[in-house]
């Protein structure tokens, strides 16, 4: 529920006036959020608010922060798999090599916020990825990249982009689940 103080409400209206004006084939379904802001009918003040997030879906600064690391890593990981020469078949068996994204169905402020550091941002444009534009992993990734960057982030900064044959098979062995290797 929205609860707004008068002078809120006062403040939106007068935004709402200004939007009738610019946008007159809007003017009418404006002018009915509007008179209802005035009003003060609070259970209509969310009303075509969907697309503002709130709540869990707000992608905080920390979350944020972790999803360029991740990019940061994979991009260190690249450079480093190139400089070193490996091949394909001693990365075989590596699950992690490239980014692939995040689930669409529990990491999609995650997904949604990668897919707009690239495309809107024009940020990490070179970020290599298993499959280029595409940030739907269809399964649960986070986990994987935050066991990864915990081995990654032990590298010293001016060295993590610039990784030996160990560090960067360490960092790549942390996406197998401890379960599993």
């Amino acid at each position: 529920m929205i609860t707004l103080t008068r002078l809120e409400r006062y403040n939106m209206s007068n935004q709402l006036r200004i939007l009738e004006a610019l946008y007159p084939d809007e003017a009418k379904d404006i002018a009915v959020k509007r008179e209802a802001l005035e009003r003060g009918y609070e259970m209509l003040y969310g009303w075509d608010m969907d697309f503002i997030y709130d709540g869990e879906d707000v992608m905080t600064v920390e979350e944020s922060k972790e999803v360029w690391d991740t990019m940061d890593m994979f991009d260190a990981i690249d450079r480093s798999i190139q400089k070193l020469n490996i091949s394909k078949e001693e990365l075989n068996g590596m699950p992690c090599v490239r980014f692939v994204g995040y689930d669409g169905n529990n990491e999609s402020k995650f997904m949604g916020f990668a897919a707009f550091t690239v495309e809107r941002l024009k940020r990490f444009e070179y970020l290599p990825m298993a499959k280029s534009g595409y940030w739907n992993s269809h399964m649960p990734a986070r986990p994987i990249y935050q066991r990864m960057l915990e081995v990654w982030r032990k590298i010293p900064r001016q060295q993590s982009f610039d990784m030996t044959r160990d560090e960067l098979f360490s960092v790549l062995s942390a996406a197998i689940h401890p379960e599993n290797r």
